[in-house]
């Protein structure tokens, strides 16, 4: 995994030519395709069970068989919206980002590349771009990607609202963190955190000693047994370009990623917290040092004292039950 370490002297640059950008975006669209198939596949078997238990329901219905029922409408209601939030909003919008790389590919075959100007590739690993408010000291991505999304953007505009940078509030929070129980281990397990689709925290089996932990999501879940067992996949392409390892995991060895939509923790400046570092897929411990509307201003441990600004749901609590 010595390619997901992150930079110790500073964020890593963007020196990566046109054609390794657009195999990432292409990698990033294959990975949500793939999470849509397992998402219709669920709504199939949830659209089949509710047929069948309105096919053989007593008359009139028992309050379980209600309640069943109800689950099971909740839980395809659900499906459906992720399913629409894959396709038509940030930071997925599968639909966008293929027509963002449709021009790339467009205009890289009618405009001739100049190799002698090229940039070196960076042979450091970024991560995939799974949340679009995330507020890095990076570089900004090249002129060709951000061409294309002004132009696919301009097509949308009608119906993207403008999103304004968030301002700093001029007080740390100081109340008690909220809305961190059960996002971790059998407790995030009880409390239906981890589910297929779902993204991750997952501890590396190997590193024992020194855990490292990386954004994964799940794709499977064995129910045999006395206890769960869950498949976890990395998003993040290998340097073939082929799909991200999957690994076999307990629940004790994962922590939930809370979505965009779920209240998120407030946590007080001083905190110990896991976040994942910016422009990769791997987290790291780390303190908080200021709180903004959206982002947390983090201290990373072994990171030159520098201050990274990492967005609130990559910022989990360790001590969580």
């Amino acid at each position: 995994m010595a390619a997901r370490n992150r930079p110790r002297a500073g964020p890593m640059k963007d020196d990566s030519a046109d054609a390794h950008e657009e195999r990432n975006m292409w990698n990033q669209i294959v990975n949500d395709l793939k999470r849509l198939k397992a998402i219709q596949t669920r709504a199939t078997e949830v659209s089949k069970s509710i047929v069948e238990m309105e096919g053989g329901m007593a008359e009139p219905p028992t309050l379980r068989q209600i309640d069943e029922l109800d689950e099971l409408y909740r839980e395809g209601v659900k499906l459906a919206e992720e399913e629409q939030k894959i396709l038509n909003e940030e930071p997925n919008d599968v639909i966008k980002n293929v027509g963002i790389l449709t021009a790339l590919r467009t205009a890289s075959e009618i405009e001739p590349r100049n190799n002698s100007q090229s940039k070196s590739r960076n042979p450091k690993r970024q991560k995939l771009d799974t949340d679009g408010t995330v507020d890095s000291p990076g570089p900004s991505p090249g002129a060709s990607i951000a061409a294309a999304k002004a132009k696919a953007g301009a097509v949308r505009a009608g119906s993207v609202p403008i999103v304004k940078e968030p301002r700093e509030s001029k007080e740390p929070v100081v109340k008690a963190e909220e809305g961190s129980e059960g996002v971790k281990g059998p407790s995030a397990e009880k409390a239906g955190k981890f589910f297929i689709g779902a993204e991750v925290a997952y501890r590396l089996a190997k590193a024992k000693e020194d855990p490292q932990w990386i954004q994964c999501e799940i794709i499977s879940i064995d129910t045999a047994g006395n206890k769960k067992r869950y498949e976890v996949q990395d998003p993040e392409p290998d340097d073939n370009g082929q799909p991200g390892q999957i690994y076999k995991a307990s629940a004790g060895a994962l922590i939930a990623i809370p979505s965009s939509e779920t209240p998120l923790p407030d946590y007080v400046v001083g905190k110990q917290v896991l976040a994942r570092y910016p422009e990769t897929t791997t987290f790291y411990r780390a303190i908080v040092t200021n709180v903004k509307k959206d982002v947390y201003r983090l201290k990373f441990e072994d990171d030159n004292e520098n201050e990274m600004e990492v967005s609130r749901r990559f910022v989990l609590d360790l001590t969580a039950k």
